[in-house]
């Protein structure tokens, strides 16, 4: 008996026909209901913020303030937190000519006006100045020292002149930090690449099982410790639903809010499997746009596909591989120590490249073979980046199951790049 399967890929689906009698999982984020009124539940949040006595007080501070926003590539709904957030501060006698939004795009490329205003809103991108974080620019860069752990800290100027630092973003679970949000809008949102170089190769030393959805880890704690240095004042973070609807804010204290966060977005993204799979259909939505944020769908497969497993990944990359990043194509994805080998003799420098490397390694290098299908990227492109490629979603499916066998058994990951799989006895 046939299934057929509605797969995410950018706004719309692809079907694939699955045997119904393997699937032991098909599982997507939990439906929560949104906040009954979003503009409430931010509102809400910024008068009762967590581990800070808010606003008020933190405008003593000063009156020259950045907002540190997430980029295109998160959906946060800035748009909806910024009037909200300015009124709040000009409250508190922090005029808009004292603002500043820094669009903290990390080492994503720049954003486009269109892309700006959509993000944060007419209203806001019209009211204050907005500036793009370029963290090539080593002219526009400060440097801050080390953390005790010798992380180099190279910030924004922008940030580091205002007396005032708030980040707006969203919370997920995540491959490098365990968690989005929090003080990821510093580092990487407004680091040099040096700083997002060392914290992000430091996630290459560990598997997706140490660092997917653990609150408490390593790179997150160095992560936390430039935002410290760099003097993060206050979050507002959204953990949203997988319509992109707003389910719970956080605002307070970098570290504390955004912990709060984290329990409810586990509850939202933390899905049971009742065991791992010789199979793994997964999609990379709502991280579509290439293939260094698409690549969030595979992290997710690490921890349900068995060994010698496959993996057909449905993704549209409509920007190609990673054009930020010219390493991941040049290279393609290799195990941990092939990388490390790479990174010793300089011919891989680009350290954020090479944990890139490395995480989608450890499963289409060392667990499993991964075959793509996506219109962005070429059959060229994804031989090199070492997958196998199929010309249709079907096909990526047809692959995995010739491969493993009438035995086999399936999980489908939907929404993959935002989930946390629980295998069963895990």
């Amino acid at each position: 008996m046939k299934r057929t399967v509605k797969i995410p890929y950018g706004s719309d689906f692809v079907e694939v026909d699955l045997p119904e009698e393997r699937i032991i999982a098909i599982v997507s984020p939990k439906e929560v209901e949104g906040a009954p009124d979003p503009d409430e539940e931010i509102e809400s949040a910024l008068d009762n913020p967590v581990g800070h006595p808010g606003l008020q007080v933190l405008a003593k501070k000063g009156k020259k303030t950045v907002i540190l926003c997430d980029d295109f590539t998160r959906p946060t709904p800035a748009y909806r937190i910024m009037p909200l957030l300015l009124d709040r501060l000009n409250s508190v006698g922090i005029r808009d000519e004292d603002i500043k939004i820094v669009m903290a795009l990390g080492t994503h490329r720049p954003m486009r006006r269109e892309e700006i205003v959509k993000k944060i809103g007419k209203e806001a991108f019209e009211r204050v100045e907005v500036i793009n974080h370029d963290w090539k620019d080593s002219s526009l860069l400060v440097d801050l020292g080390r953390t005790p752990y010798g992380t180099p800290i190279t910030v924004n100027r922008h940030v580091v002149d205002a007396e005032i630092k708030i980040g707006v973003g969203y919370i997920v679970p995540h491959r490098v930090s365990g968690y989005a949000g929090g003080a990821k809008i510093v580092q990487p949102g407004v680091c040099g690449g040096d700083t997002t170089g060392y914290t992000h190769w430091l996630s290459a030393r560990f598997t997706g099982e140490e660092i997917l959805g653990v609150a408490e880890n390593p790179v997150r704690h160095e992560m936390e410790a430039v935002a410290q240095r760099v003097g993060l004042d206050l979050i507002v973070n959204t953990v949203l639903n997988a319509k992109g609807e707003i389910v719970k804010v956080v605002a307070g204290d970098f570290i504390k809010a955004h912990r709060r966060g984290v329990e409810e977005a586990r509850r939202i993204y933390g899905v049971e499997v009742p065991s791992k799979a010789d199979i793994v259909v997964c999609d990379s939505h709502p991280c579509d746009v290439d293939m260094w944020q698409a690549a969030k769908g595979i992290y997710a497969t690490e921890l349900v596909v068995k060994d010698g497993g496959s993996i057909a990944f449905i993704t549209p990359c409509w920007e190609g591989v990673s054009p930020e990043h010219p390493d991941v194509l040049k290279f393609g994805y290799r195990s941990y120590n092939d990388v490390k080998k790479l990174v010793e003799s300089g011919k891989l420098r680009d350290l954020s490249a090479a944990a890139h490397l490395v995480h989608v390694g450890r499963v289409s290098a060392e667990k499993a073979e991964v075959t793509l299908y996506s219109e962005g990227i070429s059959r060229e492109e994804a031989l090199k980046l070492n997958f196998d490629y199929a010309e249709s979603p079907q096909e990526a499916v047809d692959k995995a199951l010739a491969k493993q066998g009438p035995d086999s058994k399936i999980v489908v990951l939907k929404n993959a790049a935002e989930l946390l799989p629980l295998v069963a006895g895990g």
